[in-house]
């Protein structure tokens, strides 16, 4: 397993603050309790982290626009919501759901701020000559709010991913005819940098965590680009256990007709999908790949709708193998901002066993798929635990494993 490797996190990695503990927790003293905290979460952020990984930036986007007039800002707006949609629903197209489309008509309504950037143009000319010389680039930066966006996706049934992502490993050949063929790999001397920015914006676009492998000597033995135009995901695979990721994305993408052809194969959680990307140009047809994994990503782990009668129904979290202060505090502050939970609360702490009651946003399947893709948390078979008495809700257990 390697401990260091380049990793594109097209939106960015948010790290929080530990939240407050409660107090049913432990009888420590306040500030022996936040020295544990402090001392946890520190050792946390220098030890190899967990394959899955926040997301931040969901909610913003940035867009050209040719000028400022409230004209341009209202479309842009328009436009920036939508993106928005698509990267925190995951769904390609939720925007031609008639919920959303009636929401974009009022775009403005789930601003929370925005701001102009404007890049200077890099003529130097002055004086007279300055009039003819080119403008600069000017941005718009559009932050929607969070909760208004949630409320949007989950009061109209929609899907809500959470921030909580599968990390993705990236094989990916290009041939350019004439046997000019590579595999994207993550040196920043990459000789191939339009390629890698077409993978890197079609990510950020998504919402999408991802990284390339190194491509050293290593990974050039044991992969080819025959494999990846093959479809051999066997020495794919292989390649891949040495690196910390959820989900393997391998495909090659080419010339055909005229236009760009790519194929795509996604290996996550023992399961495997299938799927081609078109395109007018290299860069499309990458987006198609990127695009597509995390539409089956996002299938697997967004919140779906409520249970038949929309009634949502508790589950309660069994974790075992909770020793200290520190690991309390990781668990809940995950369970407060996992997105299939509405709300959850500690109802009993024994022995190294914590047990939360958690109301779901949706079904409690949709909690149990996203707790399993926390690294740290080993899921465990309800048979080799005892039920808890009198329980007639739906348990899942844990062990803590950090």
């Amino acid at each position: 397993m390697l401990s260091l490797r380049l990793v594109i996190f097209p939106m960015g990695i948010r790290m929080q603050g530990p939240p407050a503990v409660n107090s049913s927790m432990t009888g420590l003293r306040a500030p022996v309790l936040f020295i544990l905290l402090l001392t946890g979460f520190a050792a946390a952020l220098f030890t190899r982290p967990a394959a899955a990984v926040e997301a931040a930036g969901l909610y913003r986007i940035t867009l050209p626009v040719a000028d400022r007039s409230p004209e341009t800002r209202d479309a842009a707006f328009q436009q920036a919501l939508g993106q928005v949609l698509i990267k925190v629903s995951g769904n390609s197209q939720v925007v031609a759901q008639p919920p959303v489309q009636e929401a974009m008509k009022n775009s403005a309504n789930y601003v929370q701020q925005f701001a102009y950037h404007e890049t200077q143009p890099t003529s130097g000319a002055v004086g007279a000559a300055a009039a003819d010389a080119p403008s600069g680039k000017l941005d718009l930066q559009v932050r929607f709010d969070p909760v208004a966006i949630d409320r949007l996706l989950s009061s109209n049934g929609l899907p809500l991913w959470g921030r909580e992502r599968p990390l993705v490993i990236l094989w990916i050949g290009v041939s350019r005819g004439n046997g000019r063929r590579f595999i994207l790999g993550s040196e920043s001397d990459s000789p191939h940098p339009a390629a890698s920015q077409a993978v890197e914006q079609a990510a950020r676009i998504r919402g999408l965590p991802i990284f390339l492998p190194l491509m050293d000597l290593q990974d050039q033995s044991a992969v080819r680009f025959s494999d990846l135009s093959g479809g051999f995901m066997g020495p794919v695979l292989q390649a891949s256990a040495r690196y910390d990721a959820n989900a393997v994305l391998a495909g090659a993408v080419r010339p055909s007709g005229g236009q760009w052809r790519g194929q795509w194969q996604l290996e996550f959680r023992n399961q495997r999908q299938e799927w081609g990307s078109d395109g007018a140009s290299e860069a499309q047809a990458l987006a198609g790949g990127i695009g597509g994994a995390a539409d089956r990503l996002a299938a697997m782990l967004a919140v779906s709708g409520l249970p038949s009668g929309g009634r949502r129904q508790v589950v309660f979290v069994r974790i075992d193998g909770v020793q200290q202060v520190a690991a309390f505090a990781r668990i809940e502050h995950l369970l407060d901002k996992l997105a299939p939970v509405k709300s959850a609360q500690l109802v009993s702490a024994d022995s190294g066993e914590l047990v939360f009651r958690v109301v779901p946003r949706g079904q409690a399947d949709d909690v149990a798929r996203n707790l399993g893709l926390i690294k740290w948390l080993q899921s465990m078979q309800a048979a080799t635990v005892a039920q808890p008495v009198g329980n007639s809700a739906k348990t899942l257990y844990f062990r803590y494993n950090p």
